[in-house]
C-alpha cells in the first residue's frame, strides 16, 4: 500500500511542518498519566518504570516530541518514513542539547518497525495516521500494538471543521500547497473504534478539542485519544 514517502520528502524539504515547540496536549499527557514533574529534574512516576522507561514517538516528523519525552527523562526514540525529517530531526535535537540522541531517530519503511514485542512502555502519534490512507494505518495500529507495552496517545483529524462536519469520515488528496498530494483521512468515533478494533487497546480517554473563529469561518477540530493496555506487559 502506497506510503507516499517521496511527497513527505517532498513537504519537508520545502520546510513544512518544521514544528519548533511541543503541543501542549502532549505535555499534559505526560504529567498527567506518565510521570509528573515536581522540579527542574524531579519527578513523580505516575506509571511503573520498572525494567522499561522507553517511549516511541512513530511519525516524529522534526522530533520535538520526542525531545519532549527525553525532557521527560524517557529513552525516546522517533521514526519516520521521511529521511528529510529525520536528518533534521536529529540537528535538532543536537542543537537542543541532546547530541545523544542522534541514534534514537530512525527512518523507518512506514509499515513495519523492527523493534521486539514491547519494547516500549508509551508510544505517541501526533497527525500521522490521519495522513494515510486508512487501511495502511490500521497495519500501522497493529505494529504499534505490538511495540507498545501500556500507552499510546494518538489525535486524528475531526471533520469538525470549517469545510465539512463532525461525522465526516471519508478520505482526500491534499490539494493546497501544504503537504500537496498526500492523504488527509477524516475520523469520527466509529471510525476511531474501527482503526483499534484489532488491537489490545482500550480507549480510556478521548477529548475532541475544537477552535473556532469569532471573527472569520476558521473551525479545526482533532481528537486527542489515551489508548490504554488492558493487560499490562513491562517491555524487556
Amino acid at each position: 500500500m502506497e506510503t507516499y514517502v517521496d511527497k513527505w520528502n517532498e513537504s519537508y524539504s520545502r520546510y513544512e511542518n518544521f514544528i519548533f515547540y511541543p503541543k501542549e496536549e502532549y505535555v499534559k499527557f505526560l504529567n498527567r498519566f506518565v510521570r509528573k514533574r515536581i522540579g527542574f529534574d524531579k519527578f513523580v512516576d505516575i506509571l511503573d518504570f520498572e525494567g522499561g522507561g522507553r517511549a516511541l514517538d512513530y511519525g516524529c516528523g522534526l522530533g520535538r516530541l520526542t525531545i519532549l519525552m527525553k525532557e521527560f527523562g524517557l529513552d525516546a526514540y522517533g521514526v519516520d518514513i521521511s529521511g528529510n525529517a529525520v536528518v533534521n530531526a536529529k540537528a535538532l535535537a543536537n542543537h537542543l542539547g541532546y547530541p545523544n540522541m542522534e541514534d534514537r531517530f530512525i527512518t523507518i519503511d512506514g509499515k513495519n518497525l523492527t523493534f521486539p514485542d514491547n519494547y516500549f512502555q508509551i508510544t505517541i502519534s501526533e497527525s500521522v495516521l490521519d495522513s494515510m490512507h486508512c487501511e495502511l494505518a490500521k497495519i500501522i495500529m497493529k505494529e504499534i500494538d505490538r511495540v507498545t507495552s501500556t500507552l499510546a496517545f494518538i489525535s486524528l483529524i475531526s471533520g469538525d471543521d470549517s469545510e465539512h462536519y463532525r461525522e465526516y469520515a471519508s478520505e482526500e488528496v491534499v490539494r493546497t500547497e501544504h503537504e500537496r498530494d498526500t492523504i488527509q483521512s477524516y475520523f469520527n468515533m466509529q471510525k476511531i473504534r474501527d482503526l483499534i478494533s484489532n488491537t489490545g487497546f482500550k480507549i480510556k480517554w478521548c477529548r475532541l478539542i475544537t477552535e473556532e473563529s469569532t471573527i472569520d469561518r476558521y473551525k479545526n477540530g482533532r481528537y486527542y485519544i489515551l489508548l490504554k493496555k488492558e493487560t499490562v506487559s513491562v517491555g524487556k
